[in-house]
């Protein structure tokens, strides 16, 4: 049975960790970072939403919303970008009640992250409501948004938005958690699925479960968000 010398277990120990700084530095190579961005970044959701109203009397009686729809994003630069996106949900309240919303952010602007995240705000406007229960009015919506891979499989999202309606006086509530605006939403995003290179792009996809925090109206409601998403980035 043979015995490594001090000196040579040294030696050995160095070479092995060469070994793997190399394998790592090679599997980091595979995938691309900010740098390595060229044009920016586009991403889409289709998603089903539930939320409960914690008083229902401040909403006309509205207990609780079923919505389905669709949302997307784009950024357009390298490392400092252009960001524009839009939303639209159809659904129905448990009153009863049609909902829908329609929301165009023309202007934004994001900082690139990683492989395919981002930090964003954005600002636009919009028209949304609950027929009979929430007043369908004009709004004017911004938000900042946080996006992050994770692992190559996990993603990491939190949203915070604010609205307000400068053509309707029931829901210009300027209360509660954010007083110098008419409604506010808080939420947190967990997507499993996988990210992957491709054709010179960096693609993920997967479904992602969100929770939900909003205030409407004078008081506040609680939803869970299912939903699928794909980006690109390039």
């Amino acid at each position: 049975m043979s015995v490594l010398r001090p000196g040579k277990t040294v030696l050995v120990g160095l070479a092995a960790a060469a070994t793997v700084a190399s394998v790592s530095a090679r599997a980091r190579a595979e995938i691309p970072e900010v740098e390595d961005r060229r044009y920016g970044l586009g991403s889409v959701n289709m998603f089903l939403r539930y939320a409960e109203v914690r008083d229902p009397e401040a909403v006309n009686h509205l207990s609780g919303l079923f919505m389905g729809g669709l949302s997307a994003r784009a950024l357009y630069g390298k490392r400092i970008a252009y960001g524009c996106g839009l939303g639209l949900e159809l659904g129905a309240g448990g009153a009863p009640g049609f909902g829908f919303g329609f929301e165009l952010y023309p202007a934004g602007v994001a900082v690139a992250i990683g492989p395919s995240g981002y930090f964003g705000i954005f600002a636009g406007i919009g028209v949304n409501g609950v027929t009979a229960r929430v007043p369908m009015t004009l709004v004017l919506p911004a938000e900042i948004r946080l996006e992050l891979d994770v692992t190559k499989r996990a993603r990491l999202g939190a949203l915070f938005a604010l609205n307000w309606t400068p053509a309707d006086d029931v829901r210009q509530s300027r209360a509660g958690l954010v007083p110098f605006a008419d409604e506010n939403t808080m939420a947190l995003t967990a997507r499993f699925g996988k990210t992957f290179e491709r054709y010179g792009n960096m693609m993920g996809r997967g479904y992602f479960f969100r929770l939900e925090r909003r205030e409407l109206m004078r008081t506040v409601s609680l939803g869970l968000v299912f939903g699928w998403e794909l980006e690109a980035a390039n």
